[in-house]
Parts: C-alpha cells; structure tokens; sequence
C-alpha cells in the first residue's frame, strides 16, 4: 500500500482547501499532498507536497496525526499554521487550482476519501 501525506494549513480559525482537476474524477477538494517517497517522514513529504503544489514554504507545524486509509494505507496529516501572507499559487495550470480557505463546518467534504472525513470530523477541529 502507498504512504501518503497530506499538508493540512490552518489559518485564522480557517483551513486551506484546493479544488484541482484530477483525470479520473474531473473537479474535486482536497488537501495538498500526496505520496511519501523512500526515505521520507510525513513531514517532509507533506512539505514537498504543499511547496509542489502550493509554491508555500516555511512554516511551522502545529501537529499532526496518522490514520489508516480504506485500503489500508498509511496517511500522515501534517498541519502547519500559515502566516497571514501564506498565498497559495498556481503552480501547474494543467491541474486548473483554486483555493479557498473555509471554516472546519464548511469544508466540502464530499470529494474527500474517509479517512481524511474522519480527520476532518475528529482531529482537524484540536488545530484551528
């Protein structure tokens, strides 16, 4: 099974959420992230990830948690407080990023996986 983490940034009582194309499933939400390479921790996989996918770097982590995913992966929630000027870019036009920043009530959680719906539900709201 794959590792995986994801790069969860709070801010303000708010939470980062990019909306991206993905080729299987069109428009979705979802947190920055992705795969943990050969020698990696959660950590810095989930900083490669958000710098890959975001442009942001440098930021301090407030915590993190890890679960088992539905198919019996590993995933990491690494959460890191964003500054103020933390400005999420559009790094790769193919993947047609947006990003917006919603309260821990108002996170679209239908395009997520359970596991990161249970983070959401269960863990997120001790960080922001």
């Amino acid at each position: 099974m794959k590792e995986l983490s994801m790069a969860v940034l709070v801010r303000n009582g708010k939470v980062l959420i990019q909306k991206r194309y993905r080729r299987a499933k069109g428009m979705v939400f979802e947190f920055p992230g992705g795969s943990v390479d050969e020698g990696e921790s959660g950590e810095v996989a989930a900083r490669r990830e958000l710098m890959e996918e975001t442009g942001i770097t440098g930021l301090s982590v407030l915590g993190s948690r890890s679960l088992t995913n539905e198919y019996g992966g590993k995933i990491h929630y690494i959460v890191f407080e964003a500054k103020q000027n933390s400005k999420p870019v559009e790094v790769d036009p193919v993947r047609k990023q947006t990003f917006h920043w919603f309260d821990l009530d108002g996170i679209p959680t239908s395009d997520f996986y359970e596991a990161d719906i249970h983070f959401i539900k269960h863990e997120l709201g001790n960080f922001t």
